[in-house]
């Protein structure tokens, strides 16, 4: 059987793992030479939340297994829509909804983690920023999605190889993406500098969408941080 301490270094490895995951690809979109690692990043970011936690689970239930689909799911809508074509819209639906799924599921799992924690320490706080900037970047990434269903969605986004149609595959419009990643983590701070908006409804629904979950995950992991490390200082 795994020790308590095994178990807790394991969850602090998450952690820090996750948050670095999630700054590899925030790094990836500020320098365009490796936009490519965004997409590697975001791939290994499925596979930490839906595959490598659950290793040393030795009993797996349904839910546990749905959410190892969920991730496999996720991956696979993802390459295949940064593979097909700019003009098959629809390929990015799936890919929306899976992400939306994915980390809606994986934010409740990670809240949960940190309300189960004994203590606040540096690890703690690294998963907590980690749930964070995930919901940026997925944000970003359903944006994204929708800017390929409805182009014009966000405006004004310069998409690269506007004259290059038929065959051209998304993975043309990184670039634009990296944009449209960035519009996501002004949402979700509240900050609205205004040189990007959401044109359609669609795009203007899921930035209020974006900016009301985040405001909730601070005040959520806020409210648990501070009431565990309150709990400390009485015990102490």
């Amino acid at each position: 059987m795994e020790s308590e301490r095994g178990r807790t270094q394991r969850k602090e490895a998450i952690y820090q793992l996750l948050l670095l995951l999630c700054l590899l690809v925030m790094a990836s979109f500020a320098f365009p030479r490796i936009t490519w690692l965004g997409n590697l990043g975001y791939a290994l970011i499925a596979l930490l939340l839906t595959q490598l936690v659950m290793l040393r689970k030795h009993v797996l239930r349904l839910h546990d297994r749905m959410y190892q689909a969920l991730g496999v799911i996720a991956l696979l809508t993802q390459l295949w829509w940064l593979l097909t074509p700019v003009h098959w819209r629809l390929s990015a639906i799936p890919l929306v909804v899976s992400w939306s799924l994915l980390v809606g599921w994986s934010v409740v799992r990670l809240v949960k983690r940190l309300a189960s924690e004994q203590r606040v320490n540096t690890q703690v706080l690294m998963g907590a920023a980690a749930g964070y900037l995930l919901l940026g970047l997925t944000s970003g990434l359903v944006m994204s999605g929708v800017e390929t269903i409805q182009p014009g969605s966000f405006e004004p986004v310069a998409l690269p190889g506007v004259d290059v149609v038929g065959n051209s595959s998304v993975l043309h419009f990184t670039p634009a993406f990296a944009q449209i990643n960035y519009f996501a983590f002004i949402c979700l701070t509240t900050l609205g500098f205004g040189d990007i908006t959401p044109v359609h409804p669609l795009a203007r629904m899921l930035a209020v969408s974006t900016g009301v979950v985040g405001q909730l995950y601070l005040a959520v992991v806020m409210g648990i941080l501070i009431g565990r490390f309150s709990s400390e200082l009485r015990k102490n």
